[in-house]
């Protein structure tokens, strides 16, 4: 199957200089359509994916904006996804980052900032997501994409199948080092990121960390409200993205990648089949419908 149909006119019209609103309608479309029914061409130039996660209430969206800033800064164009909880109501996103990182879009035209809603995905990641950011790399807009999660647990793991690189964010103390250890984030994390370190505690949180990884893995602390040490993080990430690029690394990490998000996806196309089986008032329509959807996926 393919992208719908409008999403290539509209990335041209994008391309041809018309703006963000062009990408933004064709994020639309992929968006709602579900993941199994999307199939976009291969990224020719590819971006580098930041996944930036952690707990709750670790400063994520301010730590977002302030990377913003240092990539734009730095003569960098930078697309941001930020996956923010679903509306009960609607079901779209409550756009809480969004308007948080308002102030970093002002008058700028090589920041593009859209709010996903995770509408209840497993991993609190929007099931489009993946296929988002590729359209943002299709685009030729950005020279990095963020990509910052919601925040909800052990079910976070799930952008280590998003993200060329994970950046795990906590806080002093050594509550949330644990949370994090047991949620499985340190398993997926390719740095950690100890954000508010003018807090009383972040030695001892930076020891703690060091000794639990087990792993050679860069641990880096920042002040998000002040821009303290984002720079220095902004360097560890293109320092990892350039370690990935010129050592071949990069197309096998993305293989291993896009395998497990086949199985993610149709995991998710077998619940949707069941869900319409169970929603069918005609069993014998509704089944054969789905299997002529397999044929189709299958054999396209």
């Amino acid at each position: 199957m393919s992208a719908p149909t409008d999403v290539a006119s509209l990335l041209a019209r994008h391309n041809e200089g018309r703006g963000w609103g062009a990408l933004a309608r064709a994020i639309t479309q992929v968006e709602n359509s579900p993941p199994w029914q999307v199939s976009l061409p291969p990224v020719e130039r590819p971006v580098h994916v930041v996944g930036i996660t952690g707990p709750p209430g670790a400063g994520k969206s301010t730590l977002t904006g302030r990377l913003i800033e240092a990539y734009a800064k730095a003569g960098a164009r930078v697309g941001v996804l930020a996956i923010d909880p679903s509306s009960p109501i609607s079901g779209g996103a409550v756009l809480g980052d969004r308007l948080r990182m308002e102030t970093h879009l002002m008058g700028r035209d090589d920041v593009f900032v859209r709010s996903l809603a995770s509408r209840g995905s497993h991993g609190a990641i929007a099931g489009a997501t993946r296929n988002v950011a590729r359209l943002l790399e299709l685009s030729g807009s950005f020279d990095v994409i963020l990509i910052e999660t919601v925040g909800a647990g052990q079910t976070e793991v799930a952008i280590a199948e998003l993200a060329d690189t994970i950046a795990l964010v906590t806080v002093p103390g050594l509550g949330d080092a644990v949370q994090a250890i047991k949620a499985g984030l340190m398993e997926v994390a390719d740095m950690v990121v100890v954000n508010m370190a003018d807090r009383p505690g972040t030695p001892e949180t930076v020891r703690h960390l060091r000794l639990t990884l087990g792993r050679d893995l860069p641990v880096t602390t920042t002040v998000a409200t002040e821009g303290t040490g984002v720079e220095a993080l902004r360097a560890l990430f293109d320092e990892r993205w350039a370690g990935l690029s010129s050592n071949g690394a990069l197309p096998a990490l993305r293989d291993r990648k896009r395998a497990r998000e086949a199985a993610l996806i149709a995991e998710a196309w077998t619940r949707a089949c069941a869900d319409e089986i169970e929603q069918s008032p005609d069993l014998n329509t509704a089944v054969k419908e789905i299997l002529e959807e397999a044929a189709r996926r299958w054999t396209s």
